[in-house]
């Protein structure tokens, strides 16, 4: 009985017995089964060949699917080569680097915010090649799994690039795999955990190696009945692959997920991910380090000042965020130069160095950009409006200062984390301080005889070893922290000063518990939501649990509401690091007395908030009234600012093109030099000419370069032929033309011999041009001139002439000649504030005798001191001007009387209605007609009273 092998594609059918004999004798058919000559052979000579037959086809096989799945941060000629050359013999496919274009320039230098990750890829990546014999010493293995979670756009899959590159570098390179979600993914049963297990065979041969998953919940969900058996397949092949029977080795083992609940919980345990690190939303320190971070390379840099204003600003904004802002703003900047790129279908010339950035760039960019986490919910903490500084500053420190009593843990918060420069003083403090294991004894099996142990205060069997998570001076402990703002309804404590409070507590998160929370989700019972977030609260401390309107809260829940609330806000620990944060819009005394138990003022857990006085009043005020309401009109636009067309910028020419170009060009310029020697041997060979064929000589006529300063010859001009000097034949008459002027300058009409040098000169300049007129086309002397006009575009370095702004015009400029012309003849004037100039009134600030006021920026304007007479005639200048010396201070001053005893959501109506004023009136020179805000303050007195 023989074998029987029939080929079907790829795939061989093997057969025994009669069933072989009978298929045998079967007409084959035409296309797709074809029956081997050789297919009959003895069992006992085939078996060897054929089982190495299918041997080298499955090595074949595994080699293709191995060079399918290599590291995407090592090139083909850094894999064949070296040490990588004796780890794995590949082929020249890069299958992972196509799909995505690894970005070399992203080190761990341009990862902003995230030092402590960064750190602990080091000790799991860098550490054990560097250092070695540390792990060798206690018999240890560090971490070979981390996992990422965080919102989106926190820099998870930065920090995976970083590390790419990271590795990518030094003597002992690291082989980074990434596969981002369901890559592993196939239709085929079977197929995804053959491409699992084929990627870490391959991280295995190549270790030490890196494995990245990105969105690793597409590929390990968790496993349930109601899900797919595939996934349950393929997660479980991964938890076997990452620490099973097989020990994994070299193999480091990454995860990124924003959907951290979706991950398997077998996958989070010590041996597969040994470390989970959360990318929270950065802090203010995080997001000036990243607009630092992004920044950078711009020239001229940005002023440390503002990149700590715009940080202050950015609440809620991760990384991605900020370098979509710091795009946006560029992007505006572009929009106010370049306006005329708008409006055009083709490419314009620009001028690139003239694209500055202004603070209203930035600040446009604020208003367009929509963070990804404001869009699912607006955060609950934000920065105090800079209107409302000056009128709740004081009672915001005085908050603060309750809250640094009562919560310490918010100062260590503020000093704790990433610095200016990006560096850990968490762990720099770590690394050089050695006390706490110098007070403890030692924890080794040693003679206890010994001068170090007479040191300590009491036995060793008396002292606790492991008590410094009990020991005051390692963190700040706070017996169960609660603060309550308590003040008149208006006051602002639920509105501005805890948003404010919890802005300045960015760096914890941060949970809120109010109505809206415990039923906006309608298939959770207010129970369970009030459960989710201690639960949640519990699980990231330090945190804060926010409830505002504590007492609205209180009166609207139920009775089993409110008894899990307090069952749970008993079980927290005494001293674990949660703060209960509370507002109510009535005084504390009308508070229950179950919220009164649970925010104790003899402890400092409420404060107390109280209208806001005279002198915050003022300063709230003296902004709207003294300056923004006495600015002038905006400046109109002339009509010779008008914006100036852009030149079209060249197509750019593809490599061909430029070849053909430029050998076209050669051959233009090679006719051109072959017709200019064919003249100059003309001319030189004219005996006419012989005395200008060479360079005068200097030791016959001394003081010719005295008289010359260029000289010219035509062996010179021979010389600058052969050194391609001529583009065009203007050039070449040019020099001709000075050597017939540096004769007629030089000799004299005197002399017999120096007229005739004159004569000759003169013949040599008309002979020259002659030629030129009757021999020379055109046309190819119109090709030499495209020819030059091309060359000095393509080569020149310098912008060429633009229209400059209309802002800031340049005076040798059309628009600043018609502009200023307007100006100059024009009867509407406009006067832009300027800070630091000499008064309006008279150019000597010394003689000046009006009251002139710094604060009135309308009277300090030095470039308006022209126009004093023209002014001074102009009745609308005057009575502006008599508006803006008294007017506004005693308008101040009734407003400070007749505010007191306002709440902060009464003065800030009256602040609207005073800016509604204002902006109706911003574009009259009369500013007597603002005497409007007064009735409108009356009547807004009178309303205010009658509350």
């Amino acid at each position: 009985m023989g074998l029987c092998w029939f080929s079907t594609g790829k795939a061989l059918v093997k057969m025994r017995g009669h069933e072989a004999d009978k298929r045998a004798h079967l007409p084959s058919p035409p296309c797709s089964l074809r029956v081997k000559k050789h297919a009959i052979h003895s069992s006992d000579t085939s078996s060897s060949s054929d089982e190495e037959r299918f041997e080298r086809r499955k090595s074949k096989s595994m080699t293709r699917a191995r060079n399918r799945c290599l590291p995407m941060n090592l090139g083909t000629e850094e894999l064949s080569g070296g040490v990588l050359r004796d780890r794995v013999k590949v082929g020249a496919s890069l299958a992972d680097v196509d799909p995505m274009n690894l970005d070399s320039s992203v080190r761990f230098d341009s990862v902003g915010g995230l030092s402590k990750q960064i750190q602990a890829l080091k000790e799991m990546v860098v550490f054990p090649l560097l250092y070695p014999e540390v792990f060798e010493k206690f018999k240890i293995q560090p971490p070979r799994g981390c996992l990422f979670y965080g919102p989106p756009g926190t820099g998870k899959t930065l920090v995976a690039r970083a590390l790419a590159n990271e590795c990518s570098h030094g003597d002992k390179k690291l082989s980074f795999f990434m596969r981002k979600g369901a890559d592993c993914l196939s239709k085929w049963v079977g197929e995804s955990e053959r491409q699992l297990r084929l990627l870490f065979d391959q991280a295995y041969l190549m270790r030490p190696s890196i494995i990245f998953f990105d969105e690793i919940d597409g590929l390990a969900p968790v496993r349930s009945s109601r899900q797919d058996q595939i996934h349950s397949s393929i997660v479980s092949t991964l938890l076997a692959l990452m620490d099973g029977l097989d020990s994994r080795g070299e193999i480091v083992v990454i995860g990124a997920t924003n959907r951290l609940d979706s991950i398997d919980p077998a996958l989070r345990r010590p041996g597969r991910f040994d470390r989970e690190f959360l990318f929270s939303l950065p802090d203010k320190k995080a997001r000036k380090h990243i607009l630092e971070i992004q920044t950078r390379d711009w020239n001229p840099s940005l002023a440390e000042l503002f990149v700590d204003e715009l940080a202050e600003k950015c609440v809620g904004y991760c990384g991605a965020d900020l370098k979509a802002l710091c795009t946006e703003a560029a992007l505006m900047a572009l929009r106010r130069r370049y306006p005329q790129i708008y409006s055009s279908s083709v490419k314009l010339q620009l001028d690139v160095s003239s694209i500055t950035l202004g603070a209203a760039d930035f600040s446009k960019a604020l208003q367009t950009i929509v963070p990804s986490s404001h869009r699912a919910l607006a955060p609950s903490g934000r920065a105090l409006d800079p209107a409302l500084r000056p009128l709740l500053d004081h009672s915001l420190s005085l908050v603060l200062k309750s809250l640094l009593r009562v919560f310490p843990h918010a100062a260590t918060q503020q000093t704790d984390g990433d610095n200016a420069n990006g560096k850990d003083v968490s762990l720099e403090e770590d690394l050089c301080s050695d006390d706490d294991n110098e007070c403890t004894p030692s924890i080794y099996d040693v003679n206890p005889a010994g001068p170090t142990m007479s040191l300590l205060p009491f036995p060793t069997s008396q002292r606790p070893f492991l008590h410094l998570s009990t020991s005051v001076l390692q963190q700040p402990t706070a017996y169960r922290p609660r603060l309550l703002l308590a003040g008149p309804p208006g006051s602002g404590q639920s509105s501005h000063l805890a948003p404010a409070l919890l802005h300045h507590l960015d760096k914890l998160p941060v949970h809120r518990l109010d109505l809206p929370t415990l039923y906006s989700v309608s298939v959770k019972t207010p129970e369970e939501s009030c459960a989710q977030v201690f639960r949640e609260a519990r699980r990231s401390v330090p945190s804060v649990v926010f409830m505002p309107h504590i007492s609205e809260w209180w009166e609207a829940v139920s009775e089993t509401v409110k008894s899990t609330f307090l069952t749970l806000l008993h079980d927290v620990p005494s001293f674990s690091p949660i703060l209960i944060l509370a507002t109510i819009e009535s005084p504390y005394s009308q508070l229950s007395e179950e919220v009164k138990c649970l925010f104790q003022r003899a402890f400092g857990e409420v404060v107390t908030l109280s209208p806001p006085g005279e002198e915050e009043r003022k300063n709230f005020f003296s902004d709207l009234l003294l300056v923004q309401a006495v600015r002038p009109p905006p400046q109109p636009r002339a009509t010779g600012k008008r914006v100036c067309p852009r030149p079209l910028a060249p197509r750019a020419l593809s490599a061909e093109e430029q070849r053909r170009l430029a050998e076209q060009e050669e051959n233009t310029q090679r006719e051109l030099r072959l017709f200019l020697r064919d003249v100059t041997k003309r001319l030189a060979t004219d005996k006419r000419f012989s005395i200008f064929s060479k360079p005068v000589d200097i030791d016959e006529v001394s003081d010719y370069l005295d008289v010359i300063r260029q000289p010219m010859d035509l062996s010179t001009i021979m010389t600058k032929i052969d050194t391609h000097r001529y583009l065009t034949t203007k050039e070449f008459l040019l020099d001709v033309d000075l050597i017939c002027s540096n004769a007629l300058e030089y000799n004299p009409d005197k002399d017999p011999g120096d007229k005739v040098i004159r004569h000759r000169a003169s013949s040599l300049k008309d002979s020259a041009h002659a030629i030129f007129a009757s021999e020379l086309d055109p046309e190819f002397d119109r090709m030499c001139e495209d020819i030059k006009e091309a060359r000095k575009k393509r080569g020149k370095t310098t912008p060429p002439p633009y229209c400059p702004t209309p802002l800031y015009p340049h005076k040798s400029s059309p628009c600043f000649a018609a502009s200023h012309h307007t100006q100059s003849h024009s009867s509407r004037r406009t006067y832009a504030p300027v800070c630091k100039c000499v008064c309006v009134l008279c150019p000597s600030p010394s003689r000046c005798s009006f009251p002139c006021n710094t604060t009135y920026a309308l009277l300090c304007d030095v470039r308006v001191c022209t126009h004093v007479s023209s002014m001074l005639c102009d009745s609308k200048f005057v009575n502006a001007l008599m508006c803006v010396i008294n007017p506004p201070q005693a308008l101040l001053g009734a407003l400070v009387r007749k505010s007191d005893g306002y709440s902060v959501d009464q003065l800030e109506r009256l602040y609207s209605l005073l800016s509604q004023c204002i902006y109706q009136r911003r574009r009259d020179y009369d500013k007597t007609r603002q005497l409007e805000v007064s009735e409108q303050l009356l009547r807004f007195s009178c309303i205010g009273a009658a509350v």
